[in-house]
């Protein structure tokens, strides 16, 4: 477990690097997103049993994930489905030795939206026994989050991570209108 550990945090640093160089953001600004250094990172496993009606049942409910990013493996069965604005909910395929990569609440609100994070949900299937890992990286939770600095209109009040996670639990949905500046 360590190892695939350490193996996501490489992938994460080096992601958060490549989606952040083209938003030309500060160093401090960088240092805060990639940093290693008292970062919330969380290993989920998740599990999904067969269902003999798939179609009345959900894995897990739609939801955004709250941190910056997460990096999912679906272990080789399809259940990871988006939403996309205007066409409804469509299934994300499982690809051998492919990753997917969710965008946070948290990087939506540093990339002033420029990022938005992705609404998605889990859905069990009729024959198999579905297993994910999932990989969330976020920054600590005492640190302040807010729109980069680069932004002359920022979208979001700035905020402590742990503030906005609590709002995420009271508000869900709503979390990210309720610091809308």
């Amino acid at each position: 477990m360590d190892a695939y550990q350490n193996q996501m945090k490489l992938l994460i640093h080096n992601l958060l690097f490549m989606i952040l160089e083209p938003l030309d953001v500060t160093q401090e600004e960088m240092n805060w997103v990639i940093s290693a250094h008292d970062s919330q990172s969380v290993l989920q496993l998740n599990s999904y049993p067969s269902c003999p009606n798939p179609s009345r049942a959900v894995g897990l409910a739609s939801h955004t994930d709250s941190l910056l990013l997460t990096i999912l493996n679906q272990c080789g069965i399809d259940g990871l489905e988006i939403f996309v604005e205007g066409l409804g909910w469509r299934r994300v395929p499982s690809i051998e030795g492919a990753l997917v990569v969710n965008l946070g609440d948290l990087l939506h609100i540093f990339s002033n939206a420029k990022f938005p994070a992705v609404t998605h949900r889990a859905m069990v299937n009729q024959s198999e026994h579905r297993i994910s890992v999932a990989y969330f990286h976020g920054p600590p939770v005492e640190s302040r989050v807010a729109p980069s600095s680069k932004f002359q209109k920022p979208c979001f009040k700035s905020l402590l991570v742990k503030e906005y996670l609590s709002l995420k639990y009271k508000h869900f949905f709503e979390a990210l209108s309720l610091i809308r500046a």
